[in-house]
């Protein structure tokens, strides 16, 4: 199967003054108020979202809104205008794009699915937050298709919340403004063997697994785009969105677990099930994989600090291997489809990833929908991601902007080969030498 590469990946980090206060954003009202004379939000609307703000995990001083919906640019009334939302789209978008081309070192020139006139480009917006995992599944086909030998590929991710803010007064749509930020992000992948060879690829893609479980109203149910009772558009989030999650998560989990467990765990699992199933134990509880002793770091969507809570127990997660999870969720907020990658990259900054660890990358959306991607480090990954630099002292940053990628591994295979053929080459070149002494010997014998 042809391998499929992750390059590099680039998170954009929004200008300072875009950070949003979050007792400014309560206070945001739409135009519709306005003319039916409403000047503030009703006392117990904001007491509610304080309270849902206060449980999130969200720096209240420190995430990030576009001008055209925070308080420091709009006023108290936010502009949801198509024009004010392609401007968020712009400025994620070409920021994280920007970044993507500056650290690889290509021009758009070079990029064969997205970018030029001949490209093929996919839309897949409007999928939710579980995107930016499931369309590696996309990319990956690209990248093994006969038609995309020897190509790179881009992937956009992007959370625009200029449509999406709720100026209404339903409270199941009044916990999206408390969660979801301003973000995205560009991912380079490619099946060309030469970003290997020069050791610049970072990971390759081991395997990757996408489930939907919308047959059930429960779950289809749980996360919607749609007019509230007033016909106020907005995010509305059912209470058993985790409950959900952690359906789908289960399910995508049994299709991947037995590629990813040591066979100990498989034989474990296989003598549980034996005496609940067959011997019928009563007392013997469900056995409980243990992923983090194949996988070394886990990409998990932060989607809140219940969602978080929710998976974490879910894989028996400690809080060390949930924290980079948990940074991108206080300093970005839910950046919907572009979360995981801002996990990766805080990983890659504040850690450092190993030649040879895995990466479980989780997503989770609307759907409910789930995807699983699990990637191994081709060489020891420590960089600096601008994303991420707020949280070095000035001393790591000289240190990391001083690294360089290692040279590539000796070839030792191809070096021994070069080394008999060497062997083979001097035999030849002093073959009429050799059986001289061969003569002599025999006469001397």
């Amino acid at each position: 199967m042809t391998p499929v590469y992750l390059i590099d990946v680039s998170c954009y980090r929004p200008p300072e003054e875009y950070k949003a206060p979050f007792h400014s954003v309560m206070a945001l009202r739409g135009a519709s108020w306005v003319q039916a004379g409403e000047k503030d939000r009703p006392a117990e609307e904001n007491e509610f979202q304080k309270r849902v703000f206060d449980r999130a995990g969200l720096d209240p001083e420190g995430t990030f809104l576009p001008p055209a919906i925070n308080p420091r640019f709009c006023g108290h009334t936010p502009d949801q205008s198509m024009t004010a939302s392609n401007e968020e789209c712009r400025l994620g978008l070409f920021g994280a794009m920007e970044g993507l081309l500056a650290k690889t070192g290509l021009v758009a020139s070079d990029i064969d699915i997205i970018m030029r006139e001949d490209t093929q480009s996919y839309h897949l917006g409007g999928m939710g937050c579980s995107n930016g995992v499931i369309a590696v599944n996309l990319v990956a086909d690209l990248l093994r298709s006969p038609r995309h030998r020897n190509s790179n590929a881009v992937l956009l991710t992007i959370e625009s919340t200029t449509p999406a803010y709720y100026i209404g007064h339903d409270r199941t749509r009044l916990v999206a403004n408390c969660l979801f930020r301003m973000g995205s992000a560009a991912v380079l992948f490619s099946n060309k063997e030469n970003w290997r060879s020069d050791n610049r690829a970072k990971y390759r893609l081991l395997f990757h697994q996408r489930v939907h479980i919308g047959s059930s109203d429960e779950a289809f149910r749980a996360i919607e785009y749609s007019p509230d009772p007033e016909g106020h558009n907005g995010i509305f989030l059912g209470k058993n969105v985790v409950t959900e999650a952690s359906k789908a998560l289960t399910k995508a989990m049994w299709k991947i677990g037995p590629r990813l467990l040591t066979w100990g765990q498989i034989a474990a699992y296989a003598s549980n099930y034996v005496q609940r199933k067959v011997l019928r134990h009563k007392n013997v509880a469900p056995y409980q994989p243990m992923f983090y002793i194949p996988v070394q770091h886990f990409l998990i969507h932060a989607g809140g600090s219940k969602v978080l809570d929710g998976l974490g127990k879910a894989l028996s997660l400690s809080d060390h291997l949930l924290q980079p999870s948990r940074d991108v969720l206080f300093d970005y907020g839910n950046i919907s489809s572009s979360t995981t990658w801002y996990t990766m990259a805080d990983v890659e900054t504040t850690r450092g990833v190993k030649q040879g660890d895995k990466l479980l990358q989780i997503g989770m959306g609307s759907g409910i929908k789930c995807g699983v991607n699990v990637w191994q480090a081709l060489r020891d990954v420590h960089d600096l991601h601008p994303a991420w630099a707020h949280k070095l002292t000035a001393d790591q940053i000289a240190v990391l902007r001083k690294t360089k990628v290692p040279p590539p591994s000796p070839p030792y295979l191809a070096m021994l080969l070069l080394l008999l053929l060497a062997l083979l080459a001097a035999a030849f070149t002093h073959l009429p030498q050799l059986r001289q002494w061969q003569r002599h010997f025999k006469s001397e014998l």
